[in-house]
């Protein structure tokens, strides 16, 4: 590694493995819709009802590929299928990372589209995945939540129970829907709604949250849940990002996340820090948020999974390491990990390392035929899509 930048894995803190891929090579349609709302109902969720445990497996092992090569070492995973078949899709996005090598933690993304009966076996499976892979060196299962708009009572009844055994993954707020309905169901905000559905707590992960105001931020604070953001997903759906300078008042625990649209995690930080560099002009406090809150708190929410320390170089720490194809001709500053997530964006990772095992080695995967695992990721794209 001499001379190049020596890195803990990244942690992708909310991510969608095989969806995200399969958008990819679906050419990332141009946006045809009016709201997020719009695009998830006549676009995304359509696609993951096609998908079956084959090609979740193909398409979450592309995902996990793309993930190492961009340095991510660790994701938390929010995944949908096939309707009747929720007891398959996270052991088949489990095999898909499983011959990557990659630490995952994963989650159903519950909701009542389609019936309440879907919304109630996703809730079991995510539960019975969990129990199963408790053990396991490099897997997590999570209770999920995929939006609050189309959730009722009962699922969230459903989820409480597992969620406050092994955390929760939720999609909330990524647009005004899950207000408007938090507001008619209980007179409440999203978050509010979810501590009061029991679905609050310190291994919550909320992704999303462009609606969450200043007693929403207090709430995720005092329960010591974390905010995912996903900078990129939001510009490029016309989201709004959650309101960053009032959840940094509140303490709250924040990450960045991929949304699966892009696997670089690195790339994210610099959109997002070029996006609160246009605003520090008037708010100068907030020039520390990348590198002392917002890049360290994916690690600390995965260490809360584990039990361990995860996404950091330390004695006693998960050996989770990248070494970074960047050389530079000056000797690097000392600079806190968010600050080094700017340097490193753009940099190939030329080795990656999960659980002490080396998965990549000067940019070549070992054990893996990654012709095989593209050509298996396109087939099923190709096959889901024309269906």
């Amino acid at each position: 590694a001499a001379g190049r930048l020596v890195v803990p894995g990244g942690v992708d803190a909310h991510c969608h493995l095989a969806v995200g891929q399969l958008l990819r090579l679906a050419g990332l349609p141009p946006r045809l819709w009016h709201t997020v709302s719009e695009m998830r109902s006549r676009f995304r969720a359509p696609l993951e009802a096609r998908l079956d445990p084959a090609a979740l497996e193909s398409l979450a092992a592309a995902g996990a590929l793309a993930a190492l090569r961009a340095g991510v070492t660790c994701v938390l995973d929010l995944s949908r299928g096939e309707p009747g078949r929720e007891d398959e899709v996270l052991p088949a996005v489990a095999r898909g990372v499983g011959r990557v090598g990659l630490r995952a933690a994963l989650a159903y993304g519950a909701n009542d589209l389609g019936g309440e009966h879907h919304g109630l076996a996703a809730a079991r499976a995510g539960a019975a995945f969990a129990r199963e892979v408790a053990g396991d060196r490099l897997l997590r299962g999570m209770a999920g939540l995929d939006g609050l708009a189309a959730t009722g009572p009962r699922t969230l009844a459903a989820l409480a129970g597992p969620a406050s055994e092994v955390g929760l993954h939720a999609s909330v707020a990524e647009d005004d829907a899950d207000l408007a309905y938090a507001y008619e169901a209980a007179s409440l905000r999203p978050v509010p709604y979810l501590a009061q559905s029991g679905l609050l707590g310190p291994r919550t992960v909320v992704a999303h949250g462009s609606t969450f105001g200043g007693d929403e931020a207090a709430l995720l604070s005092r329960a010591g849940a974390c905010l995912a953001v996903a900078p990129r997903a939001a510009f490029c759906s016309g989201s709004l990002l959650p309101p960053l300078d009032s959840l940094a008042v509140h303490d709250v625990s924040m990450a960045i996340g991929t949304d699966g649209l892009y696997p670089d995690l690195a790339g994210e930080a610099l959109a997002l820090e070029m996006a609160l560099r246009r605003t520090r002009s008037q708010a100068p406090f907030f020039s520390e948020l990348l590198g002392h809150v917002l890049w360290p708190g994916g690690a600390a929410a995965a260490s809360r999974l584990w039990g361990e320390p995860v996404g950091t170089i330390a004695p006693g720490a998960l050996a989770d390491l990248v070494v970074l194809e960047w050389r530079p001709p000056f000797p690097v500053p000392e600079a806190s990990e968010g600050d080094s997530a700017l340097l490193w964006a753009g940099a190939p990772a030329a080795w990656a390392i999960v659980d002490g095992a080396v998965r990549l080695r000067e940019a070549r995967f070992l054990g893996v035929d990654e012709a095989e695992i593209a050509a298996r990721a396109g087939e099923a794209a190709a096959r889901v899509l024309r269906s």
